[in-house]
């Protein structure tokens, strides 16, 4: 015969493998949301540095590697920020979960993303 803390203990046990069962079931046929894309994510994704001097270059790598941890590189390379703007959007970014970025990472991306704001021609089409 089972002891009474016997039954509580399967009783306990047996709930939590129907909820996380019901829990799991709801999970996947949750609906799929396709992620946010915006006008910029549809223009290039790469610019030439070639002609950037050899640290812009290597921040260049730094940004393309980091930046596309999370969306498409197009969207920076493709935004209109001012040098602030720049400041509080790699910031935000730094913040959200697996973005890879430290302050220090984070600074050389700006410095990166300012320096190709004021240098490379824009296509106005």
């Amino acid at each position: 015969m089972l002891s009474m803390q016997k039954i509580i203990v399967f009783g306990t046990v047996l709930g939590v493998i129907v909820l996380v069962g019901i829990g799991m079931f709801y999970a996947l046929n949750a609906p799929r949301t396709a992620p946010k894309t915006y006008p910029a994510d549809k223009g290039p994704n790469f610019i030439d540095v070639t002609s950037y001097p050899a640290e812009m270059q290597e921040s260049y790598n730094l940004f393309t590697n980091k930046c596309s941890r999370c969306h498409t590189v197009a969207r920076p390379i493709n935004s209109t920020f001012t040098s602030e703007e720049w400041r509080q959007y790699v910031y935000k970014m730094m913040r959200k979960p697996g973005s890879g970025l430290k302050p220090k990472t984070a600074e050389e991306i700006i410095e990166f993303l300012i320096y190709d704001a004021q240098h490379r021609e824009r296509n106005t089409e």
